[in-house]
């Protein structure tokens, strides 16, 4: 028996040879995809979400079973960029919050740099030099 387990182990290894597997957005996919079919079972209304979800989990097993790894590593790092923006915003914005009574965020005029200074008096002007581009501006506070 368990040369029987060990052979099927050797033939799985030797058919996923040269072939891209799983990686952060194949599960992310998947996931979503199982959330969408869960969704449609438990409210009728929204069968096409049975579709979209069946259709995402067809998608995650191509990208399984890809022999193109190359494509498969470029979908992946536009996904990792995107994720990584997604999440710096979440910290930015987090991170505004917190500190909303010590300091202010602006936005460079020319090269949208987010710049985060001491909050100064209220109805002053101040001029700020954008520390990415050398760009000076001046704001009312």
């Amino acid at each position: 028996m368990k040369n029987f387990f060990g052979s099927i182990g050797y033939k799985l290894r030797t058919f996923m040879r040269g072939r891209y597997g799983m990686d952060e957005l194949s599960y992310f996919v998947s996931v979503i995809g199982i959330i969408m079919l869960l969704l449609s079972i438990l409210i009728p209304p929204l069968f096409i979400l049975y579709f979209v979800g069946f259709v995402l989990l067809i998608w995650t097993w191509f990208r399984f079973f890809s022999r193109n790894i190359y494509k498969r590593q470029a979908e992946r790092n536009k996904y990792l960029m995107i994720k990584g923006n997604v999440r710096q915003n979440f910290v930015l914005m987090k991170n505004k919050w917190v500190e909303r009574k010590t300091h202010k965020y602006y936005k460079c005029p020319s090269c949208r740099a987010t710049i985060r200074i001491t909050k100064p008096a209220r109805g002053r002007k101040i001029k700020i030099n954008c520390p990415k581009c050398q760009n000076s501006f001046v704001k009312k506070t």
